[in-house]
């Protein structure tokens, strides 16, 4: 019964005589769809209304005013399952409605988009109000990976808004989704968007930024979401593509997708947890330490994470007292200590000014240069030899030539006290 009047409705809201006629049943019924049992309809019987209203009514009844337009699209997305059920009965085929109700919004926007007849505002809008139905979204009772995946099954299909639409009104649409994501989820709420970047986003750029800003979101201190289960959560859902890792690799150097970045390394650890493998993870790591400038405050703090890391996964290989490894380490750390001397630097180095010094100013925090200016002196202290390190706080300390020039190069103690 309650299938046959979901036909209906459909079949008769796009009857001009019936929705115009004056104190109008159908407008009246179909206002009164929230408290209708539609966890009774199957999932095949949806497919085939949104089949139906695919075929028959245009992609701008999704943008209209008229009462009628704005009452069919809310009775499809009620009939799906957006929405708690009024009599409590558990809704078994929501996830799978959902889907299909998104995927038809979102073909509904791209047809809208490729022949111009949505503005960009509207657009950024509608994928906004999409993204937020899947946020209060609240599928059938489910453990907590089930339910990870029916969430992320619906951001999948959202995402592909970005794929459809044409260069700038993606860039635009990124901007859109960075925003929501940064003000509207938080903690674990966020994964399940992490997993559906990861597997559905065409655009390797698109992919890279959007990762990041999930990463930073679930860390997100203001969050009430915010559990404290460190990087757990993030290792089981971040999922780099493996046919353009080292595209998505670059991508994420690039746009100082540091956290993503982060923790892909994390994840090439506990895949093989061997010193081998950690020792070409340090590699890695070094590498893109070379590589790494950062053009904001925000992007700084990242860089203390890579530290740290790379002087464990240092003091790891040192302790196996193979002297080749030590000898690896020790030139690694070189590199390292190098890296931090440059971003201490107040004026940039780089170019014909900067080897004179007349560089521009560096836009790094002063905080942040005392960090690297210290870190880089500790380093350079603990190598008195390029084939040694000094590793017991209590033998001797014999300073290098390059260790004597980083301590005559301090910053003043003015500058130090107002870090």
């Amino acid at each position: 019964m309650i299938v046959c009047l979901l036909y209906m409705m459909v079949l008769l809201a796009k009857e001009e005589l019936l929705i115009n006629k004056e104190e109008s049943p159908l407008l009246s019924l179909l206002g009164q769809t929230s408290s209708l049992p539609w966890q009774l309809v199957d999932i095949g019987s949806y497919h085939n209304v949104i089949r139906y209203f695919n075929s028959h009514y245009p992609p701008a009844v999704l943008l209209a005013n008229e009462p009628a337009a704005e009452l069919i699209v809310k009775l499809l997305k009620a009939s799906a399952g957006f929405g708690a059920a009024s009599d409590g009965h558990v809704h078994l085929d929501a996830t799978l409605k959902c889907q299909a109700y998104i995927h038809q919004v979102v073909q509904f926007l791209g047809t809208l988009e490729q022949n111009g007849k949505i503005t960009l505002s509207l657009l950024e809008q509608e994928m906004s109000k999409l993204l937020d139905d899947i946020v209060i979204f609240n599928p059938p009772d489910m453990d907590m990976q089930t339910r990870h995946m029916a969430l992320s099954s619906l951001f999948t299909q959202a995402l592909t808004i970005l794929n459809n639409a044409s260069v700038p009104t993606a860039e635009s649409l990124r901007g859109i989704l960075r925003n929501w994501i940064d003000t509207k989820v938080h903690g674990l709420l966020v994964m399940p968007l992490l997993t559906a970047a990861c597997q559905s986003l065409a655009s390797v750029r698109h992919m890279a930024e959007t990762t990041e800003a999930c990463v930073a979101a679930y860390f997100n201190q203001d969050s009430p979401h915010n559990q404290g289960l460190g990087w757990g959560p993030i290792l089981a859902s971040l999922q780099v593509p493996e046919l353009t890792a080292e595209e998505f690799l670059k991508e994420c150097l690039s746009l100082e997708s540091y956290l993503t970045l982060y923790v892909y390394l994390l994840q090439c650890l506990n895949t093989e947890q061997t010193l081998t493998n950690e020792m070409k993870v340090l590699r890695s790591l070094s590498k893109w330490l070379e590589q790494m400038y950062p053009s904001s405050v925000k992007e700084e703090a990242k860089l203390f994470l890579w530290w740290h890391k790379a002087l464990m996964l240092s003091l790891i290989q040192t302790e196996q007292n193979d002297a080749i490894s030590v000898e690896s380490v020790v030139q690694i750390l070189l590199l390292l200590q190098a890296r931090q001397s440059v971003l201490a630097e107040e004026r940039l180095t780089s170019g014909i000014l900067g080897a004179i010094g007349l560089g521009r100013k560096s836009p790094l925090s002063s905080r942040f240069r005392v960090v690297a200016r210290s870190m880089s002196a500790f380093l350079a202290v603990q190598i008195p030899l390029e084939n040694q390190l000094r590793l017991k706080p209590g033998s001797e300390l014999q300073l290098s030539q390059k260790a004597q020039q980083v301590e005559l190069s301090q910053p003043p103690a003015s500058q130090a006290a107002a870090f």
